[in-house]
Protein backbone atom coordinates (compact mmCIF):
# COMPACT_ATOMS: atom_id res chain seq x y z
CA UNK A 1 0.00 0.00 0.00
CA UNK A 2 1.23 3.43 1.03
CA UNK A 3 4.41 3.58 2.81
CA UNK A 4 4.19 6.84 4.38
CA UNK A 5 4.41 6.07 8.09
CA UNK A 6 0.65 6.79 9.87
CA UNK A 7 2.94 9.22 12.35
CA UNK A 8 2.99 11.85 9.60
CA UNK A 9 -0.58 12.47 8.49
CA UNK A 10 -2.76 14.59 10.27
CA UNK A 11 -5.97 13.46 11.53
CA UNK A 12 -9.19 15.35 10.68
CA UNK A 13 -11.14 16.20 13.73
CA UNK A 14 -14.63 13.87 13.80
CA UNK A 15 -17.33 15.29 12.05
CA UNK A 16 -20.66 14.80 12.61
CA UNK A 17 -23.62 14.59 10.40
CA UNK A 18 -26.24 17.62 9.93
CA UNK A 19 -28.67 17.59 12.52
CA UNK A 20 -32.03 15.94 11.42
CA UNK A 21 -34.83 18.33 10.75
CA UNK A 22 -38.39 18.69 12.20
CA UNK A 23 -39.32 18.97 8.63
CA UNK A 24 -40.30 16.54 7.07
CA UNK A 25 -42.06 14.58 9.01
CA UNK A 26 -42.35 11.00 9.79
CA UNK A 27 -45.07 9.11 8.44
CA UNK A 28 -46.33 8.46 12.24
CA UNK A 29 -47.26 11.97 12.67
CA UNK A 30 -49.33 12.48 9.46
CA UNK A 31 -51.49 9.25 10.55
CA UNK A 32 -51.31 10.61 14.17
CA UNK A 33 -53.94 12.98 13.16
CA UNK A 34 -56.02 10.43 11.01
CA UNK A 35 -56.31 8.26 13.64
CA UNK A 36 -57.32 10.58 16.55
CA UNK A 37 -60.08 11.73 14.10
CA UNK A 38 -61.11 8.32 13.51
CA UNK A 39 -61.35 7.63 16.98
CA UNK A 40 -63.41 10.31 17.72
CA UNK A 41 -65.78 10.12 15.09
CA UNK A 42 -66.38 6.10 16.04
CA UNK A 43 -67.21 7.30 19.45
CA UNK A 44 -69.28 10.30 18.42
CA UNK A 45 -70.91 7.42 16.19
CA UNK A 46 -71.05 5.40 18.82
CA UNK A 47 -73.02 7.55 21.04
CA UNK A 48 -75.02 8.68 18.28
CA UNK A 49 -76.06 5.19 17.95
CA UNK A 50 -77.25 4.36 21.47
CA UNK A 51 -79.44 7.28 22.09
CA UNK A 52 -81.02 6.52 19.07
CA UNK A 53 -81.38 2.98 20.41
CA UNK A 54 -82.71 4.26 23.64
CA UNK A 55 -85.55 6.53 22.00
CA UNK A 56 -86.41 3.79 20.51
CA UNK A 57 -86.36 1.56 23.16
CA UNK A 58 -89.47 3.01 25.05
CA UNK A 59 -91.69 2.15 22.61
CA UNK A 60 -91.00 -1.25 22.38
CA UNK A 61 -91.10 -1.89 25.51
CA UNK A 62 -94.97 -0.15 25.55
CA UNK A 63 -95.38 -2.21 22.66
CA UNK A 64 -94.74 -5.34 23.91
CA UNK A 65 -96.44 -4.50 26.97
CA UNK A 66 -99.32 -4.05 25.17
CA UNK A 67 -99.12 -7.35 22.96
CA UNK A 68 -98.98 -8.96 26.14
CA UNK A 69 -102.06 -7.17 27.80
CA UNK A 70 -103.14 -8.53 24.26
CA UNK A 71 -102.67 -11.93 25.13
CA UNK A 72 -103.76 -12.10 28.33
CA UNK A 73 -107.14 -10.41 27.12
CA UNK A 74 -107.43 -13.66 24.11
CA UNK A 75 -106.90 -16.22 27.33
CA UNK A 76 -109.31 -14.88 29.82
CA UNK A 77 -112.18 -12.88 27.58
CA UNK A 78 -112.48 -10.32 30.61
CA UNK A 79 -112.80 -7.10 29.39
CA UNK A 80 -113.03 -5.16 32.22
CA UNK A 81 -109.02 -6.35 33.07
CA UNK A 82 -108.21 -5.48 29.31
CA UNK A 83 -109.42 -1.87 29.94
CA UNK A 84 -107.90 -1.23 33.09
CA UNK A 85 -104.77 -2.57 31.94
CA UNK A 86 -104.66 -0.61 28.91
CA UNK A 87 -105.58 2.49 31.09
CA UNK A 88 -102.89 1.95 33.38
CA UNK A 89 -100.46 1.42 30.26
CA UNK A 90 -101.74 4.91 29.03
CA UNK A 91 -101.26 6.69 32.14
CA UNK A 92 -97.31 5.08 32.95
CA UNK A 93 -96.23 5.89 29.31
CA UNK A 94 -97.76 9.41 29.69
CA UNK A 95 -96.01 10.11 33.01
CA UNK A 96 -92.79 8.99 31.42
CA UNK A 97 -93.50 12.11 29.41
CA UNK A 98 -95.04 14.59 31.61
CA UNK A 99 -94.59 15.61 34.69
CA UNK A 100 -96.21 14.33 37.45
CA UNK A 101 -98.38 16.91 38.51
CA UNK A 102 -99.65 17.54 35.25
CA UNK A 103 -100.78 13.68 34.22
CA UNK A 104 -101.76 12.52 37.70
CA UNK A 105 -105.04 14.18 38.52
CA UNK A 106 -106.37 14.57 34.76
CA UNK A 107 -109.78 12.51 34.38
CA UNK A 108 -112.37 12.69 31.74
CA UNK A 109 -111.99 14.94 28.51
CA UNK A 110 -108.70 16.75 30.00
CA UNK A 111 -107.09 13.07 29.82
CA UNK A 112 -108.06 12.26 26.51
CA UNK A 113 -107.09 15.67 25.25
CA UNK A 114 -103.94 15.29 27.17
CA UNK A 115 -103.19 11.63 25.27
CA UNK A 116 -104.48 13.65 21.91
CA UNK A 117 -101.80 15.95 22.53
CA UNK A 118 -99.07 13.93 23.53
CA UNK A 119 -99.46 12.12 20.01
CA UNK A 120 -99.99 15.49 18.13
CA UNK A 121 -102.68 13.61 16.21
CA UNK A 122 -106.48 13.07 17.46
CA UNK A 123 -106.06 9.34 18.09
CA UNK A 124 -108.74 9.03 20.69
CA UNK A 125 -112.13 9.41 19.99
CA UNK A 126 -114.73 11.27 22.68
CA UNK A 127 -116.47 7.76 22.79
CA UNK A 128 -112.99 5.70 23.54
CA UNK A 129 -112.42 8.36 26.40
CA UNK A 130 -115.35 7.67 28.21
CA UNK A 131 -115.10 3.99 28.01
CA UNK A 132 -111.48 4.81 29.43
CA UNK A 133 -112.50 6.82 31.89
CA UNK A 134 -115.54 4.90 33.30
CA UNK A 135 -115.34 0.87 32.04
CA UNK A 136 -112.74 0.02 34.71
CA UNK A 137 -115.47 0.60 37.53
CA UNK A 138 -118.20 -1.31 35.61
CA UNK A 139 -118.88 -4.80 36.26
CA UNK A 140 -119.38 -5.84 32.91
CA UNK A 141 -119.16 -3.83 29.39
CA UNK A 142 -119.03 -4.83 26.11
CA UNK A 143 -116.80 -2.89 23.42
CA UNK A 144 -114.58 -3.66 20.43
CA UNK A 145 -111.36 -4.67 22.18
CA UNK A 146 -109.35 -4.99 18.65
CA UNK A 147 -110.29 -1.35 17.99
CA UNK A 148 -109.11 -0.39 21.43
CA UNK A 149 -105.81 -2.42 20.98
CA UNK A 150 -105.56 -0.96 17.49
CA UNK A 151 -105.88 2.71 18.76
CA UNK A 152 -103.51 2.53 21.77
CA UNK A 153 -100.77 0.66 19.49
CA UNK A 154 -101.35 3.63 16.97
CA UNK A 155 -100.81 6.22 19.70
CA UNK A 156 -97.90 4.40 21.07
CA UNK A 157 -96.03 4.34 17.47
CA UNK A 158 -97.04 8.53 17.57
CA UNK A 159 -95.48 9.32 20.65
CA UNK A 160 -92.22 11.94 20.13
CA UNK A 161 -89.06 10.40 20.35
CA UNK A 162 -87.59 12.41 23.20
CA UNK A 163 -89.17 13.46 26.27
CA UNK A 164 -87.70 17.28 25.74
CA UNK A 165 -89.83 17.40 22.44
CA UNK A 166 -93.34 17.15 24.69
CA UNK A 167 -91.51 19.79 27.79
CA UNK A 168 -90.93 22.52 25.06
CA UNK A 169 -94.04 21.96 23.36
CA UNK A 170 -96.23 21.97 26.46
Amino acid sequence: MNDVPLQNIPLRDIHLPEAIGWWPLAIGWWLLPVVIFLCVFAVYQFLKHKKQAERRAYRKMALKELQSIKSAFKDNENSVELIRAISALLRRIALSYLPREKIASLTGEQWIQQLNQLSSQHVFSHEIGNLLEKAPYMAQIQFESNELIQLCDEWIKLLPATRHSTESAS
